[in-house]
């Protein structure tokens, strides 16, 4: 495809730190625009004009920090009392950054922060602020978001929560948030720090024990965060992929909240966590994703349940065609009088998001559907042999990403040809450069996977 879409670069700052630039021109600007590609920055000013005198411009670009997307979801916690202080421009860069990054799947999601002074707009298209009223808050910045769905909110609260996390470099001063009514709230003070130490051990060895440190970055996870429509569908998960996969949506960590229940993941509205027992898996067999023994929101597992001995996998497709044929599935349910509630269909945006991050980070890709409709929720209960309090809110499908780098469905010649227009480039590639496995550079395992799918359709 000759010129292309947009280029990650690590760059270095003052103190030494490697943040993530973007090298973007104005037509492909307007490309990716066009694609939804948000959150790439195209400089420190947007053409060196603010477009209205209380605006704040252009953040600072995002820093790399290495912190992986494993021990940033294994050490958040939500901490519920002195939120205030100042966060630092950078800190509020890498936050909005990530924020951005999430994809949505409702007409509109906007993001507003927030601060002592006033709230902006944020531009994730630019990285930048615009102001919007003269509201402000006693944290250190608080995000809301005008969106049509709840659930879309809840996935980008994951990446921000994500990216806030990265940001400890010790436990005194440092970035904590939670999620207070509608908004995520942040201020600076005392963390419990980063932990790799691993609580979610499968009790019948169903399932594999996660890593709780990986080896990918959560700003180059984020980075390369888009959904897939197009899956290698024969290319079934392997149980750790799965065992770590679902960990990252839904499992124990070592945080114990005042309740004493055992902090998961993700965050719940007063820790209720609404999907305990209720994230269905739809491989060759259904199951069910257990994080608990029972019921019991103190105890902490990891293990998966058999509900149906047989494959529905293209029943599945039948009820929900809109989602694109994967070779694994994952149902979030709740019960009808959770579904009437905000703070319910947000939970699934933030397990969902939490996956599809993990997803990513595990070198797969996933795609997001919400709200399923009352017919649909029917028809899986049905399908998936869904005990009858389970209504499925929102699905996930997860694989691996054909090599379709132009997405027009299939893997051929001018997917090679944009692969091999970047061949040799090694300054932070994304997918759509031809970085097939995440590592930052198109290089020759690039190729070859490219080639191993040449001709392949969804």
């Amino acid at each position: 495809m000759g010129k292309k879409l947009t280029r990650i670069e690590n760059m270095v700052d003052g103190a030494g730190r490697e943040s993530l630039g973007i090298q973007i021109n104005r037509r492909a600007f307007c490309r990716a625009a066009s694609l939804g590609l948000g959150g790439l920055i195209i400089g420190k000013t947007l053409g060196g004009v603010e477009v209205f005198g209380r605006d704040r411009g252009a953040l600072p670009p995002p820093m790399i920090t290495g912190v992986s997307t494993e021990l940033c979801f294994n050490s958040r916690a939500s901490v519920h009392s002195g939120l205030t202080g100042t966060a630092s421009d950078q800190q509020l860069a890498n936050v909005l950054w990530a924020a951005g990054r999430a994809p949505f799947v409702g007409s509109h999601r906007e993001i507003y922060v927030a601060t002592s002074e006033c709230t902006y707009l944020y531009q994730p298209e630019t990285h930048s602020l615009q102001y919007h009223s003269g509201t402000t808050t006693s944290n250190a910045f608080r995000i809301t978001y005008d969106r049509e769905l709840d659930f879309d909110a809840g996935v980008s609260y994951m990446t921000a929560l994500a990216a806030s996390v990265s940001l400890w470099n010790g436990t005194d001063n440092q970035l904590a948030s939670c999620p207070i009514g509608s908004g995520l709230s942040f201020g600076i003070r005392s963390v419990n720090g980063h932990t790799d130490e691993l609580l979610a051990v499968s009790s019948d060895a169903s399932l594999p024990n996660p890593t709780t440190d990986g080896d990918n970055g959560v700003e180059q996870t984020l980075a390369n965060l888009r959904l897939c429509k197009s899956f290698h569908a024969d290319a079934a998960l392997t149980q750790q992929q799965m065992s770590q996969i679902l960990w990252g949506a839904y499992g124990c960590t070592p945080h114990i909240v005042n309740s004493g229940r055992a902090g998961l993941t993700v965050p719940s509205s007063w820790a209720r966590y609404q999907m305990t027992n209720r994230i269905y898996v739809i491989q060759e067999k259904v199951w069910r994703y257990a994080n608990r023994q029972g019921d019991d929101l103190t105890t902490q597992d990891h293990r998966l349940e058999l509900v149906h001995d047989g494959d529905v996998r293209d029943a599945l497709r039948q009820a929900l065609p809109d989602m694109p044929a994967a070779p694994c599935y994952v149902l979030f349910c709740l019960t009808p009088d959770m579904l009437t509630d905000w703070y319910s269909r947000i939970e699934t945006g933030f397990a969902a998001g939490a996956m599809l991050v993990q997803t990513v980070a595990t070198g797969l890709s996933g795609d997001l559907m919400a709200p399923l409709s009352s017919a649909q929720q029917t028809e899986l209960q049905t399908v998936a042999h869904l005990p009858a309090a389970d209504h499925a809110h929102a699905a996930a499908a997860l694989g691996r990403r054909l090599a379709d780098l132009d997405d027009d469905g299939d893997v051929d010649l001018s997917d090679l040809a944009q692969l091999l227009s970047n061949y040799g480039e090694t300054s932070g590639m994304n997918f759509a450069d031809g970085d097939l496995n995440g590592d930052g550079a198109v290089d020759l395992s690039d190729l070859a996977a490219l080639l191993g799918q040449y001709g392949a359709h969804p």
